[in-house]
């Protein structure tokens, strides 16, 4: 058997397990993380139409920071509740897309910022929320 052609092979077989992985990590989300991506607005992550985010502030703060960044935009506050461990805000776009910010606590000075733009997510607009919360802070 001809060297060059196991070596063609072997060669087929990279490329072939390459797009194979790859094409998993898309599928699974895990893109992100493959590209590096998700270094934004103070580290947060982008992972599956959902922005993620911890910031150094307590959840009462970021709930009354959210609600603050969500006016400055012009995004009514439809729904609103929360607590001192966690908080859960729904909003709408003008173009009709729910907009959903989930906050928990971490520790009694830092929590999770969690921010959804529609049903399958939208990366811009959910940085835009989330540097109006940071700016707030």
């Amino acid at each position: 058997m001809n060297p060059n052609r196991i070596t063609g092979l072997t060669k087929k077989h990279g490329v072939m397990l390459l797009c194979v992985v790859w094409t998993m990590s898309i599928m699974s989300g895990c893109a992100v993380v493959l590209l590096g991506a998700g270094a934004g607005v103070a580290g947060a992550t982008y992972v599956m139409g959902k922005l993620e985010d911890e910031v150094n502030a307590s959840v009462p703060k970021v709930q009354q920071a959210s609600v603050a960044a969500l006016k400055s935009l012009a995004l009514p506050v439809d729904k609103q509740r929360g607590d001192k461990l966690a908080a859960e805000l729904e909003s709408e776009t003008a173009d009709q897309k729910k907009v959903w910010i989930s906050i928990t606590s971490l520790t009694s000075s830092r929590s999770k910022i969690v921010i959804r733009v529609g049903l399958m997510g939208d990366e811009i607009r959910s940085r835009q929320i989330l540097e109006a919360i940071h700016v707030r802070l």
